[in-house]
């Protein structure tokens, strides 16, 4: 019995998706050019963005991709549409597209770095690029070295201190986190431009190390306060800020204005789903802490 001619090309359609996901030296863009219909072997698997800061196409492909808090350069794959491989902000809101020949598969993008750096030891976007997978796949030392070389190469542009300064939170390491942070905050003015605040976010993250550092030592509810207070004086336009700064009044004690400011961010029409379940539990538990101070908890109306 002769096989199904359809289902003899779907098969080797797979094979060759799958050699140009895991080989570096072939190229994806290449092989995908070949395809009709959608390669599932994508979807649900994780994948390292090669070009931007984590920009999106949010719609046609003339539109100018933009960068959306939320969406880094390793991301899960929601679904595909030809050459679109769509990914979905962690906040479960803003969602956009990649080209195909613009991504490479976590699993074995190790190698492919390898080989760029190789051929250029001067690149610090690949080094970047390795330490953000490094990160991804919880290999601790080796992503704080290429984190490290890559700001030791391009000094100037504060996304790397970011993304170094996520990763020292990942290891508890708050002074370094902090100086990171601050160090951003000093050149955002003069590195690439971002879609959305990026002083804002900073000072945001940095009030979650004031509140949340395991070395009470270092922590000041008052600072960090503050420093809720500020991202959101810098950026009306985001809800999750209001929701950090809705934490920071419950960690200071605050726990009127935390039910207050929580009830206002969950009542915008903007409020990212993604975080929904999780921000009406803290409600929740700042309600609670109101009614044990003896204080009616407040209600705000939808803006």
């Amino acid at each position: 019995m002769m096989p199904d001619p359809l289902l003899v090309r779907r098969r080797i359609r797979t094979v060759a998706l799958r050699v140009a996901l895991s080989i570096p030296a072939l190229g994806y863009a290449a092989v995908v050019e070949a395809q009709t219909g959608a390669p599932e072997e994508l979807v649900g698997q994780r994948i390292v963005m090669l070009r931007g800061f984590g920009a999106v196409h949010l719609g046609d492909a003339n539109d100018a991709p933009q960068t959306r808090v939320g969406i880094n350069l390793v991301m899960p794959v929601r679904r595909v549409d030809g050459r679109r491989v769509w990914i979905v902000s962690t906040s479960g809101g803003d969602s956009g597209w990649v080209d195909v020949g613009d991504i490479r598969l976590l699993s074995g993008v190790i190698a492919y770095f390898d080989s760029s750096i190789a051929r250029d030891p001067q690149n610090w976007d690949a080094y970047l690029r390795r330490a953000e997978a490094e990160h991804a796949l919880n290999l601790r030392d080796a992503a704080t070295a290429d984190y490290s070389r890559a700001i030791d190469l391009h000094s100037n542009e504060a996304f790397l201190y970011l993304r170094r300064g996520r990763h020292y939170n990942t290891l508890k390491d708050c002074p370094k986190e902090m100086a990171d942070f601050e160090r951003a905050i000093a050149l955002a003015p003069r590195s690439m431009s971002q879609d959305y605040n990026l002083v804002a976010e900073l000072h945001s993250l940095e009030s979650g190390v004031y509140f949340g550092c395991p070395d009470t030592t270092f922590r000041d509810s008052a600072r960090g306060l503050a420093l809720a207070k500020q991202a959101v004086a810098e950026d009306g336009s985001r809800a999750t800020l209001e929701t950090i700064l809705a934490a920071a009044y419950a960690q200071a004690g605050d726990a009127i204005n935390a039910v207050k400011t929580q009830r206002h961010a969950l009542a915008r029409p903007d409020f990212p789903p993604g975080y929904r379940a999780e921000a009406e539990q803290a409600l929740a538990r700042y309600v609670a802490d109101a009614e044990r101070s003896g204080t009616p908890a407040p209600r705000v109306r939808s803006p």
